[in-house]
């Protein structure tokens, strides 16, 4: 079964006919110029070409201008103009008429020329400037004259290809006139990739062969025979061509299988990305079986994974660079993980992170390797390392740049050999210690602040929900009452906050109406539950016949003890209550038997006597006490029926309403009767409350007497219920909570020090490595070898051969390198683990299979990128899908069917994120992409700004119409715009031009030029801004598509929107990329390039946009952006707003148990005092509680940030009373912190201090 190794190798080669390096089927503009055209019908130029291409390069060769015969060949000028004075002559002109034609005539012939050759230099231009941005980007040069090709096949492919690359720039400014010259420092290359899969269909061994060179007549290949002779030698056998001269690329035909590999004389003007030294890594690992524990566990993570996860974390964090919370976290987590995945959305500081890896791992006596497909991002990198970047070697072509590599490493030699080494982790120790002394007083505070009290809540949370009540305002009569009520106060806040949330829904209203009724009815607490409708309607009915028909009352008088039956009717319904009142009864009328019987008992003789003597009286007062009770039942017996409805007590008063002849009390009943239904559903619902709501709203009915005034209870309840919490607890923390008065003392001492570990980490970057490299040289036997070889003027090693003799000392001249992966496997030996921690950045970009030979010279792996950005784009390689016998083997599928490295990596590492967005100015910026693409998690400044006079993003709308497929109105309006911002631009802002497509890119390249020949002055402005660099890096003016515009930023990005209505008064439906899978992520890239400004050009509206029907994102979430740039450019908010919740809604702010939240309170004080506020600017962990607005200078010139809103997101103290602010601080914003503890018992003193910070308001405001 192959190996992985094996799959990626043929990926990377690509050898399945897509490789145009092995097979190029045509050219667009953008990929090649057939110069067989230009030099087929003229020999005498060919050989001039082909002797051209074998020179030493020192001659330029012009490839074609206006006066040139053979183009007029091409274009058949000379015929055209014979035709039509052939013509001219059927039309019998003489004289003066003529020759008026006949200039006419010629005149129309020049310009028709002058068209087409300016046609061809066109293509010529668009083709070099293509090669130019490659080479920005990549640092590759791929502009290349391929010559001859080899056309044929084998049994496994054919061939239609270069054999040899001759690497060239072009003149291409004028409109009438090509230039070619042989680019100095390139080496000429024979084509390895065919060259190779021709080998391995003959399975032929290709170790030895050569196939760049300096100088080809150097090296024997004098001419192309003798090319043809050095290839026989290594049984790569190409016959030699059937033609002498050349032809035209098209006029071959297609090979096939059958056709033996031959020379055929077509040349091309084209760009090949050609096959590496990667390749070489991988024939390496298969021969000698190489990998590393890094690699396996990108490949088969499990067991590798667990074993890391084990390893101890690092104490010690050694950072160069001021970063925020969240870059430290992630240099802290990959010390202390290893292997690691790094999310870097737009504008977080990847770069600025990785640079701090970097000096975290050197400080520690790592070796750290730096990869990246772009050069612009290696060049970030090693120009943030700042003076420490001569401890970095970065080699972007390692071969022109061989005499700098020597001069480096001899600089270096000489600066560290005899340095002196102090010992500087003492210092840092120190300064260690005491940041974390200080950092524990922060925690403290927090704390306190934030540990939950016994009834649920934190001091924070309560000081938020609370107030202190006046001694003599009706809260404070509440708070008596409530500290009375023992059941109350045993509620947590868990508990009676629930309970008292249940209330809001009209349980309150419920409880009172009932107890309300209740109150003006006592019947209705009696009424049995459950009566069916017939039995309540015949009790109504009977009651109110007996009340309309009886009127007498019961004689009392005549039936002794009737009062006290009828006191005590609801206690008789047993036998034992009765003899109890009988024996009651006796006693009260016949006191002296009932008190000599109580003497009796302590003279006891007496007592049988006084026992016979009262149970006499007692038998009489029975007998009076039943003829009482059966009077009483029978006066009462037809009101019997009312036992069905009321229980026992009802009944008992029910009857001594009727004996007593109570007709309000009977009206009582036969309401509650009435009402039976309605209060049945009261009761019945009170049935189903919860103990504490019940305990709750018995108190809240108790203590008023109004409606009102029990509402008002059950609002203030909590809050008093809080106030005497914080009372409890408070002084519990008061040790900790004092120190909040240091606050601002503390905060600055963790940035003192902090900036001082920094210095200190430094001076640890420049000493690491210099002891070693000292031993080194001094123990070792071939250190002078190496000294000669680093010192030599000529004849330089190749840096490869250098870095396998010599690699120990450049390693700690060096310990970081910074190089692409293709000068990964040409540089450095393929050597397990030679570096402790291999860093990729843009790792979205590029195919594992270009990164498995880096990864395999790593001991721990961290890439870097956003898989929310663009996926890596080299169409030579295919993607093998694994099948047949590796059909089962799930991990090893996974790994072969994933597009780039950063895709597999996250599947097997861990990964974190850099979440605080610096790059753009303002919000609206990045606003978009953060809700679209990152779920609003990124961190973003609020605006310190309202933007009155210079708005973040404008739209201009034009008139453009949709034409072969661009928009020339489209790229008028830019270069006018171009023009205006030349005039106006008042700090040399940079700028970028986007585009949606080449053939719009190449549109308004097209127009810049046209504007360049008619205004020198832009044309110098042009010329300026194009070439443009600061501090090292490439800031120009660029036109680009969203395909290649990844890892660019500049101050203003200029979008050609392009889309039009066409002919047929419709806008294309059809997008390019966009409309792909993963096309949004295209998007995302290129609405976050900008730093200050964007501007729009259109000629459409998002409406005219029928995307809905789009299978995937990229189409809808473009109009979208169109709908959000036109609500910007107009000053919409809310429908900004609505769009961004659209696409993800903002988390609500917490809610207050108070009237009026504290925020909202300083807002109203300030506002009374003439100043212009608002509350919750921002979002998220960056919300700003007040800001105090100045029109004058258009800027908010106080932040008041209260830590309620501030502990909201959980973070750590470091980060939210640190990091957090100083984030807001350096977008521009003067903060205050306001502590709600400060606030709830000092509010005046607050204000005071508050006012102190600002300026007396402008009432003009």
């Amino acid at each position: 079964m192959k190996s992985i190794y094996t799959y990626y190798k043929e990926r990377l080669i690509e050898i399945s006919g897509k490789n145009r390096s092995i097979y190029t089927r045509s050219f667009s503009k953008k990929t090649g110029y057939d110069l067989g055209r230009l030099l087929a019908r003229d020999t005498n130029r060919e050989d001039a070409f082909v002797r051209f291409l074998w020179s030493d390069g020192r001659e330029p060769f012009d490839l074609f201008s206006s006066g040139d015969k053979t183009l007029r060949k091409i274009f058949d000028s000379d015929a055209e103009e014979k035709r039509a004075r052939r013509e001219l002559e059927t039309q019998g002109l003489t004289g003066d008429e003529k020759d008026r034609a006949v200039l006419r005539l010629e005149r129309q012939a020049r310009q028709a020329f002058n068209a087409n050759v300016a046609k061809e230099v066109t293509a010529v231009r668009t083709l070099k400037r293509e090669a130019e941005d490659i080479e920005k980007e990549t640092g590759r040069y791929e502009l290349f004259v391929g010559y001859p090709f080899v056309y044929g096949g084998t049994r496994d492919f054919l061939f239609k290809a270069p054999l040899l690359f001759f690497p060239v720039e072009v003149d291409a400014e004028e409109d009438t006139k090509v230039t070619l010259r042989l680019k100095r420092g390139e080496s000429v290359r024979l084509n390895k990739a065919l060259l190779f899969a021709y080998a391995q269909s003959r399975r032929i061994d290709t170790t030895e062969l050569v196939t760049e060179f300096d100088d080809l007549r150097a090296a024997g290949l004098t001419d192309l025979d003798r090319v043809l002779d050095y290839l026989d030698k290594f049984g790569l056998h190409i016959r030699r061509p059937e033609h002498k001269h050349m032809r035209e690329f098209g006029a071959f035909r297609e090979p096939t299988a059958k056709d033996p590999p031959a020379i055929a004389r077509a040349c091309v003007l084209a760009r090949y990305s050609l096959a590496n030294s990667i390749y070489n890594d991988y024939s390496e690992i298969e021969k000698r079986h190489i990998t590393s524990e890094a690699a396996d566990e990108l490949i088969a993570p499990n067991a590798r994974r667990r074993k890391r996860r084990r390893e101890e974390p690092d104490r010690d964090l050694f950072m160069i660079s001021d970063l925020d919370y969240a870059q430290r976290s992630v240099v802290a987590k990959v010390a202390r993980q290893g292997n690691m995945v790094i999310y870097g959305p737009p504008g977080t500081g990847k770069s600025q992170t990785i640079v701090n890896l970097i000096s975290d791992a050197i400080c520690k006596g790592k070796r750290v390797l730096v990869v990246s497909q772009k050069k612009a991002a290696l060049d970030v990198v090693y120009n943030r390392l700042g003076d420490l970047n001569k401890k970095a070697m970065f080699v972007v072509d390692p071969v022109k740049e061989r005499r700098a590599f020597y001069d480096r490493c001899l600089t270096r030699h000489n600066a560290v050999i005899d340095a002196e080494t102090p010992d500087s982790y003492g210092k840092y120790r120190v300064i260690s210690d005491r940041l974390d002394a200080e950092i524990a007083k922060l925690e403290a505070i927090s704390d306190s602040l934030l540990v939950k009290s016994p009834f649920g809540l934190s001091l924070i949370e309560m000081y938020y929900n609370s107030f202190i009540p006046g001694k003599r305002s009706g809260e404070y009569s509440i708070y008596r009452e409530m500290i009375r009520n023992k059941r109350l106060l045993s509620y947590d806040y868990e508990t009676l906050n629930d309970a008292l949330t249940s209330l809001r829904n009209g349980k309150a209203d419920i409880y009172y109406d009932y107890a309300e009724t209740r109150k003006r009815n006592p019947f209705i607490q009696y009424l049995r539950p459950d009566l069916h409708i017939d039995t309540l309607s015949r009790a109504r009915a009977k009651l109110a016949a007996l009340m309309r028909t009886r009127v007498a009352v019961f004689d009392e008088n005549s039936h002794p003890y009737s009062r006290q039956i009828l006191a005590l009717y609801d206690k008789l319904g047993s036998e034992k209550g009765e003899k109890l009142l009988v024996k009651t009864l006796a006693a009260y009328e016949y006191p002296k038997t009932y008190s000599f019987l109580q003497t009796s008992k302590i003279a006891f003789p007496l007592y049988p006597v006084a026992r016979v003597l009262m149970s006499r009286k007692e038998k009489e007062t029975e007998r009076k006490y039943i003829e009482s009770k059966q009077a009483i039942e029978e006066f009462a017996s037809d009101y019997e029926f009312l036992k069905e409805v009321l229980t026992y007590d009802g009944y008992a008063l029910a009857v001594e309403a009727v004996l007593r002849g109570d007709q309000a009390a009977l009206g009582d009943l036969a309401k509650a009767l009435a009402e039976y239904v309605r209060l049945g559903d009261m009761v019945l619902s009170l049935s189903n409350f919860s103990e504490p709501e019940k305990t709750v709203l018995a108190f809240a009915y108790r203590i008023t007497d109004s409606r009102e005034g029990y509402k008002r209870v059950l609002e203030k309840l909590m809050p008093i219920r809080i106030y005497r919490e914080i009372t409890e607890f408070e002084d519990s923390m008061k040790a900790d909570l004092s120190r909040s008065v240091e606050f601002e003392s503390i905060k600055s001492a963790i940035t003192a020090l902090m900036g001082e570990q920094r210095e200190i980490c430094k001076e640890l970057f420049e000493q690491s490595f210099v002891a070693e490299y000292q031993r080194l040289y001094q123990k070792s036997a071939d250190c002078k070898d190496f000294l000669y070889q680093i010192s030599k003027k000529q004849n330089f090693w190749p840096i490869r051969r250098t870095m396998e003799v010599f690699g120990e000392y450049l390693l700690d001249l060096f310990p970081c390198w910074l190089l692409s992966p293709e000068n990964v496997s040409s540089i450095l030996p393929l050597k397990k683990e030679l570096f402790d921690l291999v860093l990729f950045d843009e790792a979205s970009q590029v195919f594992i299979e270009c990164t498995l030979p880096a990864i395999i010279r790593g001991r721990n792996i961290v890439v870097a990128g956003d898989a929310k950005q663009l996926r890596p784009t080299a169409t030579f390689l295919r993607r093998y899908m694994g099948g047949g016998e590796e059909e089962d083997d799930l991990t090893r599928q996974a790994a072969l069917e994933v597009e780039s490295l950063l895709d597999l990596a996250v599947a097997r590492y861990d990964s974190a994120n850099i979440t605080y967005h610096y790059r753009s100015a303002s919000r609206e910026l990045i606003d978009f992409s953060n809700m679209a693409f990152y779920d609003g998690k990124l961190r973003i400044a609020p605006n310190v700004s309202r933007s009155m006079r210079n708005k973040p993003i404008e739209r201009i709308k034009v008139d453009g119409a949709w034409v072969d497929p661009s928009n020339p109105v489209d790229a008028h309006e830019i270069v006018m715009l171009l023009k205006k911002l030349f005039r106006s631009r008042r700090n040399r802002e940079t700028m970028g031009i986007i585009t949606f497509g080449s053939e719009q890119q190449a549109c308004i390249e097209n127009a810049i030029d046209r504007e360049c020949k008619m205004d020198a002055a832009f044309r110098t402005e042009i010329t300026r801004e194009s070439s443009r660099k600061e501090d090292g890096q490439d800031v120009g003016l660029f036109v680009k598509n969203i395909e290649n515009v990844q890892g660019d930023e500049r101050d203003i990005i200029i979008f050609s929107i392009g889309y039009a209505r066409g002919e047929n008064g419709r806008v294309n439906a059809h997008f390019g990329s966009l409309s792909a899978e993963g096309g949004e992520n295209r998007l995302n890239v290129a609405v976050t390039r900008a730093k200050r400004k964007i501007y729009v050009v259109t000629s459409i509206e998002p409406e005219e946009l029928k995307v809905d029907g789009s299978k995937n994102a990229g189409p809808r979430l473009f109009r979208q952006y169109l709908a959000y740039v036109r609500a910007v450019s107009s000053g919409k908010k809310q429908e900004v707003k609505a769009i961004l919740d659209a696409l993800c809604p903002s988390p609500a702010p917490a809610i207050s148990t108070l009237d009026v939240p504290p925020e909202y309170q300083i807002a109203d004080k300030l506002e009374k005092l003439g100043y212009n506020v608002e509350t919750d600017i921002g979002d998220g962990k960056n919300r700003i509680s007040v800001a105090v607005y100045d029109k004058k200078t258009d800027r908010y010139v106080l932040g008041i940030q209260l830590d309620r809103a501030l502990f909201e997101g959980k973070e750590t103290a470091l980060e939210r009373d640190v990091f957090a602010s100083r984030f807001l601080e350096q977008k521009g914003w003067k903060l205050m912190r306001v502590w709600s503890r400060d606030w709830w018992h000092n509010a005046s003193d607050v204000m005071d201090n508050i006012l102190k910070n600002l300026q007396p308001p402008d009432k003009a405001q």
